[in-house]
């Protein structure tokens, strides 16, 4: 890339948003445009790992949930929480989660023209949700949600809780583009294939096995 070029990108880019990089590259422009491109990479590349977690954690959330609903005798599906366990509908209570991403998955899928089905309603919900069904504020639902994670060492819900918390700030920061080549990347690929394999050691191998992050790790510029 010229600098004619690079200059051009900073551009658009953004002066601010590319000083991190040169800072990283102690000013090397070369470096920089290396490390940059090899953040877009990183972030791709995780993206589909993240994807393939994020949709077997929901499926056996969901499955849990499910088996829960009917063991209680309660009818119609989980998610439309007919029993207002994800909180308060009337304000400012409809701000709390994960009732507030219900809410929003439905009009999204309302919007859409749709129906609003369970199936649509779970496909539509954020990863946040996911990720607030394995939270202290949900802890009435772990001890049925914890058998959805065999794989685990235990059924303490940290145990699930916390590398499902570390992914989720990583998937925010890639959603937003910002910068992940300076977070623990090697330890967010470790929390994929520890919560599919939590789920099933079978997903993990198979996550693993399609992944392109490991490569792509190898690949990260050398930074002085």
């Amino acid at each position: 890339m010229s600098n004619e070029t690079w200059d051009s990108v900073e551009h658009h880019i953004g002066r601010e948003r590319l000083q991190h990089y040169l800072a990283a590259a102690s000013g090397d422009t070369s470096v920089a445009r290396a490390l940059y491109d090899w953040n877009v990479e990183a972030s791709s590349a995780f993206w589909g790992s993240l994807g393939h977690l994020e949709v077997a954690l929901r499926n056996t959330v969901d499955a849990r949930m499910t088996a829960r609903h009917e063991r209680l005798g309660r009818e119609g599906h989980w998610i439309f929480d007919d029993q207002y366990e994800f909180g308060r509908r009337e304000p400012p209570a409809a701000h709390q989660y994960p009732y507030v991403d219900v809410v929003r998955a439905k009009r999204r899928v309302m919007k859409n023209g749709k129906p609003v089905t369970p199936g649509q309603l779970i496909s539509e919900v954020s990863f946040g949700f996911w990720h607030q069904m394995v939270s202290r504020a949900q802890m009435r639902f772990w001890p049925d949600v914890a058998t959805g994670f065999p794989g685990a060492p235990d059924r303490a819900q940290t145990t699930v809780r916390a590398p499902v918390s570390r992914l989720r700030d990583l998937r925010n920061r890639i959603g937003h583009h910002h910068r992940i080549w300076n977070q623990d990347l090697r330890g967010r690929y470790d929390d994929v294939l520890l919560v599919t394999g939590y789920i099933d050691p079978v997903l993990s191998a198979w996550v693993d096995a399609r992944s392109a992050v490991p490569a792509v790790l190898r690949r990260r510029p050398q930074l002085s």
